[in-house]
Parts: C-alpha cells; structure tokens; sequence
C-alpha cells in the first residue's frame, strides 16, 4: 500500500511537470512552432552532411518526440532515397536531443539548470553528428541506400486521439514508477543495492559521479529520462549528494539514455551502432567528464570572489 501511495505521488508530480508542458507543445505544434525551428535548423544541416529538409525531421523530433521525427522521415523517404550515412547521422542527433520540452522541464527536477542542458544536448549532437560526417566522408562509409524495416502509420491528429494518447502515457509512467520503486525496495533488503554501487563505481569515479548515484544512472540509461524521471527524482531529492554530481548525473543521463528501446528503434531504420549507440556513450562520457573538470575551476573562482567580496 505504501509503494502504491509512493508511486502515486510521484506520478502526480510527473503529471503536474509534463502535461501543462505537453499541451503547449501541442498548441504551438499547430500553430507552426516546428515549421520556424526547421527553417532555422535548415542551414545546419550542410554543415553536418544533410539535406536541408531533414531539418524538420530534427525539428519535429526536438519538439515532439523521436517517433514524430521518424514519422517526417518516412513522409520524406516515399520521395526521396537517403543513405545509410546519413540516416545514421539524423538518428544520432535526434537520440542525443529529442522531446526538449518535457525533458528538460523533468531533468530540471534534478536541480539543472534547463538552459544549460538544452545548450550541452543540442551541441553534443551538432559535434557528433559533424564527426560522424568527417568520418562517413573520409573512409567512404555507409553510402549505400538505407532501406527502413518498419513503418509507422500516422495517428488521427484529432484533439480526442491526442487526449488518449497522453492519458496511455501517463498510465504507463504509473506503472513504471510502481515497478521500478518495488525492484528498488527488493534490491535493498536482499543487498544488492550496495553490491551495484561497487561495481559501477571505477565507471562513476571515471565520470566524476558520486557513485552512489550508480543505479540512478542505471534507470537512465535503460528506461529514459522520461519513463525513468519517477526514480530519478526521488534519488535526487533523497540522497544527500552536491549540486556539482547531480548536475553531472543529468549531462550524462540527457545524452545517453534510453539505450537499448531508442538504440534498436534507429538500428531497424538502418542507422549504425557507430553513430546511435557507441557515439552516444562516447560523446556523453566526453562531456560528463569535460564538465567535471570544468566544475570545480567555476567553483574555485567563485569561492575566489567571495573572499575578495569580504
């Protein structure tokens, strides 16, 4: 019963975060929010080996969701033939910055800054994807024509289909919580909370974690930020951890999670694991550790002002 009340709590804090952020989204969805971010996006997308009308697919996906990203590529595919490369390299960006809106509003929860996330999401994503470009280019990689092993069939738009939609998710994200809380509860009695602590910890160490946030990690990496935001948050705000490891804890979790749903997703449109799977692992512990180094400079020059201030 109290795992249920638990559940149910942070479930309506989630809801309380997504579903006002979600309606906006929608409301400037329909009054052409995407169509100004792809123009914007446009010019970008030569610098990183794409067409210019695969900024919308970008768009779509920055404002919506990877699967309404895909959805736009597969419009743009019944006229259009694309190679593996870039494919690959469109699905990289979009796993590396996708549904911002809701996202970040959740990860804010955390104690970061939503700005600064977006600014480190969306540039790991433009330096990725200008590597994997570099890369395809250089060796001649991947040009063959993608060919997708799945479609998607577009959903009625209508404002009822919508309704239920986001009532589905909510309902999922309940159950995730409740789960995930009642493996938490389990994993501690019989001790193997502690058991992952240690073994993650050379990893978390290597990142600049505190490694008891090993398993909040874990939750990242494999539900998402979104799915796996109910025990995120309570992590967080329950563990006695500094600013500087949680704000670690969500670069790294913004940049690379949701591994294996997201990773095989990509995979069955053709997008390499180069791209979708180890440039993400790669380019996330490039800047988780980056910023861990950062950190404590910006901490020593504040600590600096502050004794000059006295």
């Amino acid at each position: 019963m109290k795992l249920l009340k638990e559940s149910a709590s942070i479930s309506l804090k989630l809801l309380k975060i997504m579903l006002p952020i979600s309606i906006l989204v929608k409301i400037g969805s329909n009054f052409g929010m995407i169509d100004l971010l792809s123009k914007a996006l446009k010019p970008l997308m030569g610098v990183i080996g794409l067409s210019g009308e695969m900024g919308i697919v970008w768009a779509t996906a920055l404002i919506t969701n990877i699967y309404g990203g895909i959805l736009v590529l597969f419009t743009l595919a019944q006229n259009n033939t694309f190679t593996v490369a870039e494919i690959t390299i469109v699905a990289s960006i979009i796993l590396f910055a996708h549904s911002l809106p809701v996202e970040l509003k959740v990860i804010s929860e955390t104690g970061a800054k939503p700005w600064k996330i977006l600014c480190i999401r969306v540039s790991c994503a433009i330096i990725s994807a200008m590597f994997l470009n570099l890369l395809f280019k250089y060796f001649n990689m991947y040009q063959d024509i993608a060919v997708f092993k799945f479609s998607l069939r577009e959903s009625n738009p209508g404002i009822i289909n919508w309704i239920l939609g986001e009532l589905k998710k909510y309902i999922t994200i309940f159950i995730i919580i409740f789960i995930l809380l009642t493996l938490m509860k389990i994993l501690k009695k019989i001790g193997l909370i502690d058991w992952i602590n240690n073994k993650f910890s050379p990893v978390m160490s290597f990142l600049g974690i505190d490694p008891g946030l090993s398993l909040t990690c874990i939750v990242g990496l494999t539900m998402g930020v979104s799915y796996g935001s109910g025990l995120i948050i309570k992590e967080t705000k329950e563990g006695n951890y500094s600013k500087r490891d949680l704000f670690l804890v969500a670069i790294f979790i913004s940049l690379c999670h949701a591994l294996i749903e997201d990773t095989l997703l990509m995979a069955s449109l053709g997008a390499k694991m180069i791209g979708i799977f180890w440039g993400r692992i790669f380019f996330a512990a490039i800047f988780t550790i980056g910023f861990n180094k950062i950190l404590p400079r910006y901490k020593l020059k504040e600590e600096e002002i502050e004794l000059k201030n006295k």
